[in-house]
């Protein structure tokens, strides 16, 4: 300020009045509520805080909120049947095998090719 004036002394927490003090009591007031915030660096949130959801193809450090992920999901089962809509489900109808590709085709590999001669001893046609 270039021009001296008289300052009034305040206990108002929400002024920004140029022409007012706070007061020591309005300092604390102010601390005391300051105090009850989370740091910035690493909050802890109680309650049920909210965020808001970010769209379906959101990359980077967005928050992922339960929708959010509850969508991500729901678009990865897609049309899957109830049941086999769970890893556990897969992993048991595949009989909890981790090679069932190699498994199956060696199965299909070790099958009678079809052949007139066998074919015709087992009663069946090939047509």
């Amino acid at each position: 300020l270039t021009k001296k004036g008289i300052v009034k002394l305040s206990s108002a927490t929400d002024s920004d009045s140029e022409a007012l003090a706070a007061t020591p009591k309005a300092v604390h007031a102010v601390m005391d509520e300051v105090q009850t915030k989370a740091p910035l660096d690493s909050p802890v949130f109680t309650g049920t805080p909210t965020t808001p959801t970010p769209p379906d193809d959101a990359k980077g450090l967005q928050t992922a909120n339960a929708e959010f992920v509850r969508k991500l999901i729901a678009a990865l089962v897609g049309s899957v049947p109830e049941s086999l809509d769970t890893l556990q489900e897969l992993a048991d109808a595949l009989g909890n095998d981790p090679n069932f590709a190699t498994t199956i085709t060696n199965m299909i590999a070790g099958k009678q090719p079809l052949d007139d001669t066998l074919t015709a001893l087992s009663g069946k046609s090939i047509e």
